[in-house]
C-alpha cells in the first residue's frame, strides 16, 4: 500500500470509528459486559495508542537517532495483521500506559475531537515521509517489536477496526 492509500485509509478508518461512536447512546457508550472495556475505554485505548506515533512521527530525526534504520523492506498489511492476531491469540493484552481509564459520556464529545485532530496530526507529518522513508525508518511496537513506519501505520489501520469490532460484539452481548 502506498502513503497515499495508507493515508486515506487511515482517515476512512477512524472516521468511521468516530461516527460509529457518535451513534452510540450514553448507555452503550459507558456499559462493560462480561469484563469487557466499555466503548469509551475502548476510545480511550486507541486515544493512547495514537498519542505517541503523533508525536514521534512529527521529528524524523528523532526517529533516526533513537530507532536507526532498516534494510528498507516491510512486511504488507496482511502479514502484520497477522502477527499482531498471533500476538492476540496468545493472551497479549495492553499494559502500562495502554491501559485505558473509565471513560463517562460527559469525556466522549471531547475525546472525539482529539482523535480527529491526532489523526489530522498523523497525516499532516506523513506528508514529510518518502516511499523509501516509510520503509527505512524504524518505531517500536509494545507488542510487535521493532516496525518499519509503513508496518505502524498498516498497524495503526488495523487496531481501530479491531476495536470498533469489539465494541460491536460486546454491545451484542446480553
Amino acid at each position: 500500500m502506498d502513503k497515499k492509500s495508507i493515508i486515506d485509509t487511515l482517515n476512512k478508518s477512524h472516521r468511521q470509528f468516530e461516527q460509529y461512536l457518535s451513534s452510540l447512546t450514553k448507555e452503550e457508550f459507558e456499559v462493560c459486559k462480561n469484563g469487557k472495556w466499555s466503548a469509551g475505554q475502548d476510545l480511550d485505548h486507541i486515544l493512547k495508542s495514537l498519542e505517541p506515533l503523533s508525536k514521534i512521527l512529527s521529528n524524523k530525526e528523532y526517529i533516526i537517532t533513537n530507532f536507526g534504520k532498516g534494510n528498507g523492506v516491510s512486511n504488507d498489511y496482511d502479514v502484520v495483521i497477522s502477527r499482531y492476531k498471533s500476538k492476540l491469540n496468545e493472551g497479549a493484552t495492553a499494559f502500562g500506559q495502554f491501559i485505558p481509564e473509565k471513560i463517562s459520556w460527559n469525556k466522549k464529545t471531547y475525546l472525539l475531537q482529539l482523535l480527529r485532530q491526532l489523526i489530522e496530526n498523523i497525516t499532516e507529518s506523513l506528508q514529510l515521509y518518502t516511499e523509501e522513508e516509510l520503509d527505512k525508518l524504524l518505531l517500536p511496537h509494545p507488542l510487535l517489536g521493532t516496525l518499519t513506519v509503513r508496518e505502524m501505520l498498516h498497524f495503526t489501520n488495523y487496531h481501530v477496526i479491531h476495536h470498533q469490532d469489539n465494541i460491536i460484539r460486546n454491545l451484542e452481548l446480553k
